[in-house]
């Protein structure tokens, strides 16, 4: 995400207190309820500044009691040039909160008996498969729970400035070449591809698209007239756009419906928390079965068989907890579902048996509502007396300190891989250990000081509350992180990183890959990442200190992984197996032989060997898009300018493959430097002419 570059105040925008029943809702009337004025004056402040820290162009959020929106509000600017406010009609991408609905819809048809939760999904999905045989264990709930053991997203044209209609059909063909990261059920970590899999499940079992189907189902009857999918552009000024500087950026498309497609307000969500809190019912219509909500707040990770920290997640189907610890600190129990997206960041919490729910959203990934989120509910479960007062964070006081020994050192120094990092602890001559993280092939130390303390678990003077500690299971050591959450009056802990020991040498073929540069080939051209400027590079790097792995890094799924190439010369295995987030989004690296050229499939990523990029002739050109409508690679051999005729779209990079321009249609891309690349887009069999003028 490039970020945003200018710093401004916000505005306050449209204020509504809302008293009376919302139209359409029925049942009890709740006793009046509080207004909050001390909640909502504390949530003012705390979101404009949010605002100003993040450089957040604008945000909207509301509070519900019961039956009733008592605030909604929005805040910062929908256009900076105008000064224009949001309105509380205004969309926001909400992100991954969008896996609520995919996961409603699933449960709909739970209750209108057309599914069973626990029978396999290739049941109701004949041409579902994968490379691991043991897919056909998967079922329908371990892609609501996350234990489906899938390596995680598909990234590639995820997210997008113009739609991606058939993304899902993407993710599903991409299954079909790779292994499962786990055996079905054994674990959970957070898997963007599972809820995907919901799109043609729904399709499947319904007969309708999966969007069409959460409309008909869920939005219309809740009356959420400003929330739909991104499937063509929205009218100008309907949503909230993020900024790149003084700029706005275009609307973004997230093409993963039921993982993170939905667009939405804080007012139509929170007629979705009525109906959480009123058991699947909001007003005359009911939405769920009662048994249906119940089972989505359920903790469905206590029982996994590989669980080695019981309290680091306590995921409900599509909910990423059913027992938000910063509530459960004070014994009120929350669901709640985080959402970003390379724009947008949301969180909702809805507690069903206080009958209170927030909505919080900002058009800037780097918002980070969760903190707002829980601030706002408990200042207002301590307004309306159900807590004595909002809690206090913890005591910055270090334990007392337990010198370490030889053995307590030899069971925590040593390398521990994550997903997209590598995190390494020396022991220091004083006892203590040092951080460090893999960047750029060097080590660079993070942290220093940590002593060991009386509970057995290391962490500094400077912040005593951020500790490290190694735990054994199913036979591998774990690096466990404890840190202060939300509003720093608990802490949680999680499966931070897996060890990893030297495992040899690499064989000859991997060698002569070490060093190499490919480049992408099937990444849209609308792609955000492309047309942000992130170099369309894949690498492989060899690791000194770890001999026997690779290090993969893609420059355009901003994303590195450890892989292990033993056992053969054309797969890397993807082999960490860490639960809840760490070990999230892996893939294996496969090198496919094409015209006598060694390609890298990456999760579904294809890229093409850079050196073996044809270099263009002066004159005319003609360059033919294969069957496959692959993208098309061309290196400039001297200074000059190229005219582009026949192309879809085309990008400019110079040597070291930033970009310079892009384009699309016939077009011509001016003078241009000695070493630079071409990539050009056009349908299958597609020719494309260039004509390359030498400089005079």
């Amino acid at each position: 995400m490039t970020p945003l570059s200018t710093v401004y105040w916000p505005s306050v925008a449209l204020i509504a207190l809302v008293f009376s029943l919302l139209t359409g809702c029925g049942g009890d009337e709740d006793p009046t309820p509080l207004a909050y004025p001390k909640t909502i004056a504390d949530s003012r402040a705390a979101i404009q500044q949010r605002l100003i820290d993040t450089d957040t162009p604008s945000a909207s959020v509301a509070l519900i009691d019961g039956e009733r929106i008592v605030w909604s509000e929005t805040f910062g600017n929908l256009d900076k040039a105008t000064q224009t406010a949001p309105a509380l009609s205004t969309m926001y991408g909400i992100g991954s909160v969008s896996k609520l609905f995919a996961a409603i819809a699933m449960m709909t048809l739970v209750d209108q008996g057309k599914v069973d939760l626990d029978a396999p999904l290739a049941q109701y999905l004949p041409d579902f498969r994968m490379a691991s045989p043991e897919y056909s264990q998967i079922t329908v709930r371990m892609l609501l729970n996350h234990t489906a053991g899938f390596g995680g997203t598909d990234y590639r044209n995820a997210f997008t400035y113009a739609p991606i209609l058939d993304y899902a059909t993407q993710v599903q063909h991409a299954l079909t070449t790779q292994r499962l990261k786990h055996q079905p059920g054994e674990m959970a970590v957070y898997c963007n591809d599972c809820l995907t899999m919901i799109e043609p499940l729904v399709a499947a079992l319904s007969g309708q698209p999966y969007v069409q189907f959460v409309n008909d189902e869920i939005l219309a009857p809740l009356g959420m007239i400003h929330s739909r999918f991104a499937l063509a552009p929205f009218p100008a000024g309907s949503f909230a756009p993020g900024y790149t500087g003084d700029h706005a950026d275009p609307q973004e498309y997230t093409n993963g419906y039921a993982t993170g497609g939905l667009y939405s307000t804080p007012s139509d969500m929170a007629r979705l928390a009525m109906m959480f809190m009123n058991g699947g019912r909001y007003g005359d219509v009911r939405i769920l079965s009662e048994a249906a909500v119940a089972e989505m707040g359920r903790d469905q990770t206590s029982q996994l068989p590989f669980n080695p920290i019981p309290t680091a997640a306590h995921w409900g189907l599509g909910w990423d907890g059913v027992a938000q610890p910063g509530l459960a600190a004070v014994g009120v129990t929350a669901w709640h579902k985080n959402g970003g997206t390379l724009t947008y960041a949301s969180d909702f919490f809805v507690a069903p048996e206080e009958r209170l729910a927030v909505m919080v959203t900002g058009a800037s990934i780097r918002f980070n509502p969760s903190l707002l989120a829980e601030r706002i509910m408990l200042n207002a479960l301590a307004e309306r007396g159900r807590i004595h007062a909002v809690p206090a964070p913890l005591p910055n006081v270090p334990q007392p300190e337990r010198p370490a020994t030889d053995a307590d050192l030899a069971a925590i120094v040593g390398d521990y891989a994550q997903y997209g990092a590598l995190i390494r602890l020396t022991a220091a001559p004083d006892r203590t250990l040092r951080v460090s993280a893999y960047s750029n092939g060097v080590w660079a130390e993070t942290t220093s000081g940590l002593k060991q303390r009386v509970d057995g678990a290391f962490s500094s003077d400077a912040q005593p509350n951020v500790s490290y500690r190694t735990l054994i299971a199913d036979g591998r050591r774990y690096l466990a992180a404890a840190r202060p959450g939300g509003m720093g009056h608990y802490l949680s802990e999680i499966p931070f990183g897996q060890q990893v020991q030297p495992a040899g040498r690499l064989s000859a073929a991997w060698q002569a890959r070490v060093g190499q540069s490919w480049l992408a080939v099937n990444e849209d051209a609308q792609s955000i990442p492309l047309v942000q400027g992130l170099p369309p590079r894949f690498t492989l790097e060899a690791l000194d200190d770890l001999p026997g792995y690779l290090f993969a890094t893609s420059a355009l799924l901003e994303t590195s992984q450890i892989v292990d190439p033993s056992g053969s010369d054309t797969l890397a295995r993807m082999f960490l197996k860490i639960p809840v987030n760490f070990g999230r989004d892996m893939n294996d690296v496969i090198i496919e032989t094409r015209d006598g050229e060694d390609w890298a499939r990456y999760g579904s990523s294809l890229f093409r060997p850079q050196a073996g990029v044809p270099t263009l002739s002066t004159g005319d050109s003609a360059i033919t898009i294969g069957a496959e409508g692959l993208a098309e690679w061309r290196k400039l051999p001297a200074p000059g300018s190229v005219a582009i005729l026949g192309s879809r779209a085309w990008k400019l990079y110079d040597a070291n493959l930033k970009l310079l321009a892009a384009g699309a249609g016939d077009s011509n891309a001016s003078t241009v430097l000695a070493g630079a690349y071409l990539l050009l887009y056009g349908a299958p069999h597609t020719v494309i002419t260039l004509r390359l003028m030498a400089a005079p």
